[in-house]
């Protein structure tokens, strides 16, 4: 028996939230996406993340790496194989027959994408954010010279891109849709600063979802040379001012940049171990290659404030120091250990080169990655 002929470019532009929802799937917003369970392993806490972007659908669990279209996503839900699935997609969503109008039509768009199921479907009342000001509300602008300026947060929507330099070097590292939830994540960004046109955005966004500076970095991102995922000294800067001399913020915009890069992601994971490192790259390497942590970064090594601890309150963190920074962060951070349960660890110190003072856990990783890429 001949099996049924399906339009699969109608199946796959099937949105994959609503087969999610269709099918009693639970959604939780994460920065851009939706996330839900995984079908393909036992997922208490929900790691497949779903993609929905210029009429593109697919999903992909972080925790164990399967992922797929719509179709696959009913293959592992349902258990049925392939032709059942598109099958039961056809029927779910453009009727029995698949008979619905072409264009205009109940159920179908001018481009022939499904707009309505067959059926009703669950709606979903999205987690609402836990701070005063979310990640998607808009910031008002301090003019007051005594209080800081916060950069909208639109315009760093605007520049959200994983074609900086510093998302070249983990892209040949990692999978894409990795690079690319932590992109949306931590939101970074690209700019063009007149010297280099891919220079990345590290965006200092506070507990509260408020943007209080942003740093530019350019990193080599040509795996052959001796500099491979190393930024340039000379741009490495806040863009803050220059963002006020083009009328983004205020002109007298006073900035306040005492924020852990990552801060925002607080209110979001509640109640995952924090790792705080000393540079957004450590960060965000940590987070590829140990997405059980939390990872923050403090900046640079004299900014481990106790002030900038304080939204750690309560947290037990995991703190992974520069080599030479391990003897002055330890004892930092025994004075502070009223406000969360801090672990150094010496990590740096026992893979460090000889002679390396400046090792660190995204020397170590880069360093494997070469090893193989030569």
């Amino acid at each position: 028996m001949e099996k049924k002929r399906f339009d699969m470019d109608k199946l796959r532009a099937i949105p994959i939230s609503r087969v999610v929802e269709y099918r009693g799937g639970r959604l939780r917003k994460s920065g851009i996406r939706w996330v839900t369970h995984c079908p393909w392993h036992e997922d208490k806490h929900p790691s497949l993340t779903l993609y929905e972007t210029d009429g593109k659908y697919h999903c992909h669990c972080f925790a164990c790496g399967r992922g797929g279209s719509v179709i696959d996503y009913v293959m592992a839900r349902d258990g049925v194989a392939f032709w059942e699935a598109c099958e039961q997609l056809e029927k779910d969503f453009y009727g029995v027959n698949g008979a619905r109008e072409k264009s205009g039509g109940e159920g179908q768009d001018e481009h022939g994408r499904p707009t309505k199921p067959t059926k009703p479907i669950r709606s979903i009342t999205p987690i609402p954010p836990t701070s005063a000001t979310s990640l998607t509300s808009p910031i008002t602008l301090s003019t007051s010279l005594t209080s800081p300026t916060y950069i909208p947060l639109s315009w760093l929507h605007s520049h959200l891109s994983v074609e900086n330099s510093f998302c070249r070097c983990l892209l040949q590292m990692f999978d894409r849709h990795l690079v690319e939830h932590l992109t949306e994540e931590y939101l970074l960004g690209c700019y063009d600063n007149g010297r280099h046109e891919d220079c990345v955005l590290f965006p200092s966004i506070d507990v509260e979802g408020r943007v209080r500076n942003v740093k530019v970095q350019h990193y080599d991102s040509d795996p052959h040379s001796p500099r491979f995922a190393h930024s340039d000294k000379q741009c490495c800067y806040w863009l803050g001012t220059t963002l006020a001399r083009e009328g983004v913020v205020p002109e007298d915009a006073r900035f306040d940049n005492e924020c852990l890069f990552g801060e925002h992601l607080l209110r979001r994971y509640t109640t995952q171990v924090v790792a705080l490192v000393e540079s957004p790259k450590n960060a965000l390497i940590g987070a590829a290659v140990q997405p059980e942590y939390l990872w923050l970064a403090t900046g640079n090594k004299s900014m481990l404030k106790r002030s900038m601890m304080e939204c750690l309150r309560g947290r037990q963190v995991m703190v992974f120091p520069d080599r030479d920074a391990i003897d002055d962060w330890t004892a930092l951070l025994h004075s502070m250990r009223d406000i969360a349960v801090f672990s150094v660890s010496d990590f740096s110190e026992r893979f460090a080169p000889q002679g390396d003072a400046k090792y660190d856990i995204a020397d170590y990783v880069v360093g494997a990655f070469l090893e193989d890429f030569q």
